[in-house]
């Protein structure tokens, strides 16, 4: 028998994180025996494929969504592996409808291909950026009205923006669920999990494990006290961190922030200067364990905001959870015990190098598609027995 054929499909090749994770769930697949190739949204070989496994979430993929809509014997199986937010689960069923509502303009207006991967001759030829405005201006009284729904009923404090982007993945995965097309879905939490199992969407928690990209711990001199990684503008977490870094200055402690080149060896290499990276949600219900992978294989410690979300990673155990009101007093403890600080992130990095890892990930998803395809091809009589 030869080996099943993957195709792990990316929004574009010319996206760093896109590529880099790309490339080591191929790696992954090759050591458990696959043959594997990494593909761009509507790249014809991704239906050479026997197995096409969609990144991230579907809206980076409306050529292939489009394909797939068509059904035919040749169709891969597709595994969706949901990495994006998903809306809050308790998410209030009028807000849930208009958001909804609001997230169908983007199919009016044709908002079917990325910009990331569109060339500039033609964003102007298709008039791509009117088209946009235009969906940004009829979509964002819906957005607005699910987000007044949702503070009403005592939900949490989360601007129409934020809406527009969970609800837009959630409609995605509403409408490839209906038309029939999307096999599996894998998602990276269990917040998304309870979301799409309470509305009836059978889905599998698989969390992101760590991989060699992410870093490694250089033996560098950790002179960072406190850090955070990414660029913040605006919304809840720019208040937040502004806040924290105000308070923390106050004690004689500086929270130095990582907003740019913070990619590959610069981000690995300003990691291994921290020793205690701050995580403050962006979406208050979404945890970004990612960034927890990223500081483990660094050696960094993160301090983060509580969350209710199950995962490998337990707060105690391999990083410390507190409110933005205990934050500045639990890192001033932390920074006077160097030797918990070592413990715990010692921890979170042998449980990242050792159970969490991208080849278990890959192990389960591998079984999922295995189940598929084997199911399918039975059905079609095909080469494949089970």
């Amino acid at each position: 028998m030869s080996k099943i054929r993957w195709v792990v499909a990316i929004q574009s090749k010319t996206i760093l994180l896109d590529r880099e994770l790309s490339n080591a769930i191929c790696r992954c697949l090759q050591q458990l025996g696959y043959a594997a190739a990494v593909v761009e949204d509507g790249e014809p070989a991704g239906f050479e494929a026997e197995i096409m496994l969609l990144l991230t979430n579907l809206g980076n993929f409306p050529a292939y969504g489009r394909r797939l809509k068509q059904g035919g014997a040749q169709r891969p199986i597709t595994i969706l592996w949901q990495l994006d937010p998903l809306p809050p689960e308790d998410l209030p069923p009028d807000a849930e409808a208009a958001g909804l509502r609001a997230a169908r303009w983007k199919n009016r207006f044709r908002l079917h291909q990325s910009a990331a991967g569109m060339p500039r001759w033609k964003k102007i030829a298709t008039l791509f950026r009117l088209r946009e405005w235009a969906n940004t201006q009829c979509s964002a009284y819906g957005y607005r009205k699910a987000s007044r729904l949702i503070k009403r009923r005592g939900g949490d404090d989360i601007d129409w923006k934020q809406i527009r982007g969970v609800m837009g993945n959630w409609r995605r995965i509403l409408d490839g669920h209906r038309e029939g097309w999307l096999d599996h879905i894998a998602v990276s939490t269990h917040q998304r999990l309870r979301f799409l199992t309470r509305r009836g969407i059978p889905a599998h928690f698989i969390p992101v494990g760590a991989y060699d990209e992410m870093g490694r711990d250089m033996g560098l001199s950790r002179d960072i006290q406190v850090g955070f990684l990414g660029v913040v503008k605006s919304g809840r977490r720019k208040t937040l961190l502004d806040q924290l870094s105000a308070r923390l200055e106050a004690q004689g402690v500086t929270l130095t922030r990582m907003v740019h080149g913070c990619y590959g060896e610069n981000r690995c290499a300003w990691l291994n200067r921290t020793r205690i990276l701050v995580s403050l949600h962006n979406f208050p219900w979404n945890p970004a364990w990612i960034r927890f992978l990223i500081a483990a294989k660094c050696g960094a410690l993160v301090v983060s905001e509580p969350m209710n979300d199950e995962h490998p990673l337990k707060a105690g155990a391999h990083y410390v959870a507190a409110t933005l009101e205990e934050m500045p007093e639990v890192i001033g403890q932390l920074l006077k015990d160097p030797e918990r600080i070592s413990r715990l992130a010692n921890a979170a990095a042998n449980l990242c190098n050792n159970e969490l890892t991208l080849l278990s990930a890959m192990e389960a998803i591998g079984r999922l598609g295995g189940s598929g395809h084997i199911e399918k091809h039975v059905h079609t009589n095909q080469r494949f027995t089970a």
